[in-house]
């Protein structure tokens, strides 16, 4: 059964071949293909296009978003109000911030807080779905610290000096 909530989703799931078509019927189900089991543990990842269900879909759909990322890491520490928030992302702008916030309540990883008194004061907290990425969060930044390294060490080193720039009076 397919979703339609998450159908928007933009990322590639694993596939099989390069450009990701095998000339299969279009069947998702296990056609007798060798999976590899540590990337594709069960059927519900074994899709020929990227799917709603698929369980690496599901996780990118989930961190989707600018600044999405860095919200769900700052919530990881706890319940924390809109200001303080601000206060730890001071470039996120506050419409930016409610947009964000409210597609992590829709997609059920965030739940607001609202506690008695004057003024009311809302706090958000990661749900029990919002804390289960924790360790993908912690992955990713492992693996983007490799990235990096790499990358920079792929680089071409610099060719000397730069050049020095003369005005042309002189």
């Amino acid at each position: 059964m397919v979703s339609l909530a998450a159908a928007d989703v933009g990322h590639q799931g694993e596939s099989h071949s390069a450009d990701g078509y095998d000339g299969d019927d279009g069947d998702d189900g296990d056609d007798g293909d060798d999976w590899d089991g540590d990337l594709v543990p069960s059927s519900s990842g074994r899709t020929r296009r990227p799917e709603p269900d698929c369980p690496v879909e599901a996780a990118l759909a989930a961190i989707s978003g600018r600044w999405t990322t860095l919200l769900l890491r700052e919530l990881m520490g706890g319940p924390r109000g809109f200001t303080e928030l601000r206060a730890l992302l001071p470039e996120l702008s506050a419409k930016v911030l409610s947009d964000r916030l409210r597609a992590l309540r829709e997609r059920g990883l965030v739940a607001v807080e609202r506690q008695r008194g004057f003024p009311v004061r809302t706090r958000w907290a990661l749900t029990e779905a919002g804390r289960a990425l924790r360790p993908l969060l912690i992955e990713l930044y492992a693996t983007g610290e490799t990235l990096l390294r790499l990358a920079s060490a792929a680089a071409p080193p610099p060719s000397g000096p730069p050049p020095v720039r003369r005005s042309p009076a002189g």
